[in-house]
């Protein structure tokens, strides 16, 4: 290549940078505070890009990155003001502390909008501190760590004072409580008809109180008392009327009626076990829940 296609080159490339700098606009810019700025700070930089509509969308949204040596630009983002005006949010945050004072500045943008058109940004200076005196580290008076702060014990006569009588408010409920709890199942298995019967042949096992005569004896003496008066084979829908908590064992009760009938007065030896004790027991559970 000759000089002076070298010549003409170069003034094409300076043509076509002087065209796109007269194409450019400059940019309305909110720029960030320009001094009192240190190591890990965040500064904002923010564009107006016009209104709300299509025509203001950027082509392209800006490189994320160092650069320069004090300043690394995070991901951009688009807000919108009160007005409907739509505003591009540039962060760049201090990565580098100096020695000395020092003078930097935001990097020029060129911003092309969808409609064509051009925003030149131009660069702000900012000015960024050390993060000590220069003079105070140099003389050593700065140390990287600091020894550990003696902390005077917190009294601890109050805390454990405070414990022990706490511990002994529980223990106190704990026994009042199971007190109660023992007194009501005596009072009941004295007082209940059910819990009576239940307590004086609830330990015996099934064969053995089946074939106790005054195990189911005393199972009529128990319906008796819960009605009230005797309480023969065709009263027992009338005793479930009455103590409705009895409703659900109508059947077991007629069941045993039948049963015992058989045992006393047929004679003739029973087909088929009948589960007393299981009886005993859910009367029993029934009576209790029903006097809570």
């Amino acid at each position: 290549m000759t000089r002076i296609d070298i010549c003409a080159t170069s003034l094409a490339c300076a043509l076509m940078i002087a065209s796109a700098s007269v194409d450019a606009e400059p940019a309305t810019v909110q720029q960030p505070r320009a001094f009192g700025h240190v190591l890990g700070d965040v500064v904002t930089q923010q564009v107006l890009l016009g209104s709300n509509d299509s025509a203001g969308e950027l082509s392209a949204m800006p490189s994320t990155g160092r650069v320069n040596a004090w300043l690394e630009r995070r991901t951009p983002s688009i807000t919108t003001d009160a007005d409907g005006r739509r505003w591009l949010v540039l962060d760049y945050q201090v990565m580098n502390s100096p020695r000395a004072p020092t003078v930097t500045s935001t990097p020029p943008l060129q911003l092309r909008l969808a409609s064509g058109k051009t925003l030149d940004v131009a660069a702000s200076p900012l000015s960024i501190g050390p993060l000590a005196p220069l003079g105070l580290a140099d003389a050593g008076r700065l140390a990287g760590l600091q020894p550990d702060r003696l902390v005077a014990p917190e009294p601890t006569a109050p805390l454990r004072r405070a414990l022990i009588m706490w511990s002994a408010l529980a223990v106190a409920v704990m026994i009042a409580w199971l007190g109660w709890w023992l007194w009501r199942n005596q009072r009941d298995a004295r007082q209940l008809p059910f819990a009576k019967a239940w307590a004086r042949f609830g330990k015996h096992d099934d064969a053995a109180l089946e074939a106790d005569p005054d195990a189911w004896r005393g199972l009529h003496r128990a319906l008796d008392e819960a009605a009230g008066h005797v309480v023969l084979a065709g009263a027992v829908p009338e005793l479930t009327r009455q103590a409705p908590h009895l409703r659900e064992f109508q059947p077991q009760l007629e069941q045993f009626f039948q049963r015992s009938s058989d045992r006393f007065f047929s004679g003739l030896p029973v087909a088929t076990p009948f589960r007393l004790r299981e009886l005993f027991r859910a009367l029993y559970r029934a009576e209790k829940r029903h006097h809570r």
